[in-house]
């Protein structure tokens, strides 16, 4: 039975929860062992639980203070996959403040997220951890 609207919602608001907690145990709660993270606004692109787990590890080195939110979600419950158009507010450790819109396009495998891409309208917190080699 594929995922209802409302769990989508539930599961994208408690990753992007995670996200801004810097919780990365939390954040991989919500993945697929066989995730797939990119963002194609710079050509980045990882794939699976413990590659994703040294992204948001870098990000946290990256990051001091987050936030995602004003979320506005499209969902296709037959296909797994929710879209979600955010704000989010970043402060770096160097002390400078970043704020865009993004739009994120998940996609579920059951319960749990197999694909995030993320297209950023500025710098991403994710590249130093994201970029394949």
């Amino acid at each position: 039975m594929p995922i209802s609207r409302d769990d989508m919602i539930a599961r994208a608001t408690a990753y992007f929860g995670d996200v801004d907690r810097f919780d990365t145990d939390a954040i991989l709660s919500h993945l697929t062992n066989q995730i797939v993270l990119e963002a194609p606004t710079d050509g980045a692109h990882k794939t699976g639980i413990e590659a994703i787990r040294e992204t948001y590890e870098a990000r946290s080195k990256m990051v001091r203070d987050s936030w995602h939110g004003d979320f506005v979600f499209t969902a296709d419950k037959n296909a797994g996959r929710l879209a979600v158009r955010l704000a989010v507010k970043r402060t770096n450790t160097d002390g400078s403040k970043i704020e865009m819109n993004n739009l994120t396009l998940l996609t579920f495998d059951e319960d749990n997220i197999c694909s995030v891409v993320v297209w950023m309208s500025g710098e991403n917190s994710l590249t130093s951890g994201l970029r394949s080699i």
